[in-house]
């Protein structure tokens, strides 16, 4: 489907802005325009319209929002953000399971489990369009006419079952490399318990705190990045379902796996899917449309110049 079509059958229009002397460069993920009212997803700031930022991760752009009165957070997202950056976050936010209203476009949302602060928007229009952002647990989602979402492993060789039970085991002596935004909080949650003290970067330490997670100045096991974990020595693993590190993992995803995807589709039952985020292969696709449901990818939809 191409965006005519969406405006067409479901009443909205989806695109890219694009930028620059050629139309090939664009802003980041998509826009939504409902009559006049337009909506920048998990993007760099637009010049009118607002910013809804799903999460706090950077790949989503929320940092470049902190200063867009016209940016919408959670309330959480929001606290990360200004942690991250030490600003004020000056556009509005709102507890998950809120209903918000934008120039007449009611707008529901919904938990992802993604991380903290991770949130869905379902627009009520003319037709039911739900934006998932990245989701852990797709089970709070409703249905929808239009489901845009991620496909971070949307391959059908991503299939994983998680090992948190190794998360506990292996902690004893260990150093666990995990994204500091997001991951770490989980599993600095899931220490706390288990009764297992962890010390941790500072960054990751900060965010912990910031929700009521414990952090010691010597633990058990210790948290670092992804990146730092390379410079300790001993016993060290990445937590990830990822495969491209080179060192020993534990697999623990805040993402569906690719049967996880498929499920939600199911689960969500819409007459069409635009994938925004992630990495939505031939064979997704393929099996999308096997379901009987349309399917549109960002490189489908209409660039646009501001």
């Amino acid at each position: 489907m191409h965006s005519l079509d969406f405006l067409e059958y479901f009443g909205f229009f989806p695109f890219r802005r694009a930028y620059g002397s050629l139309t090939e460069r664009t802003k980041p993920h998509l826009s939504l325009r409902f009559r006049e009212a337009e909506f920048h997803i998990d993007s760099s700031r637009g010049k009118k319209g607002y910013n809804i930022i799903t999460h706090a991760h950077s790949d989503h752009y929320g940092k470049g929002n902190v200063r867009n009165r016209n940016a919408i957070a959670s309330h959480e997202t929001a606290r990360i953000l200004e942690e991250l950056t030490g600003k004020k976050f000056a556009g509005s936010t709102f507890s998950i399971g809120d209903k918000l209203e934008f120039e007449g476009i009611r707008v529901f949302t919904y938990e992802t489990h993604h991380m903290h602060g991770s949130a869905a928007f379902l627009f009520n229009s003319e037709s039911r369009i739900l934006v998932t952002g990245d989701v852990k647990d797709y089970s709070p989602l409703p249905r929808c006419d239009v489901l845009i979402c991620e496909a971070t492993y949307g391959s059908p060789a991503d299939i994983f079952k998680e090992e948190i039970h190794r998360v506990v085991e292996e902690a004893n002596g260990s150093f666990y490399g995990v994204y500091p935004v997001g991951k770490a909080q989980r599993i600095g949650k899931l220490l706390n318990e288990s009764g297992i003290d962890f010390s941790a970067e500072d960054r990751i330490s900060r965010l912990c705190k910031l929700f009521g997670i414990e952090v010691a100045e010597e633990g058990e096991v210790h948290l670092t990045t992804t990146r730092k974990i390379y410079e300790y020595p001993g016993k060290k693993y990445i937590l990830t379902a990822q495969r491209f590190y080179r060192l020993p993992r534990i697999v623990v995803s805040d993402h569906l796996d690719y049967k996880g995807l498929m499920d939600m589709i199911e689960h969500c039952k819409p007459e069409a899917v635009i994938f925004y985020h992630g990495k939505p292969t031939p064979e997704l696709l393929e099996d999308v449309r096997g379901m009987g449901v349309e399917v549109a990818t960002l490189n489908d939809l209409e660039r646009l110049t501001p």
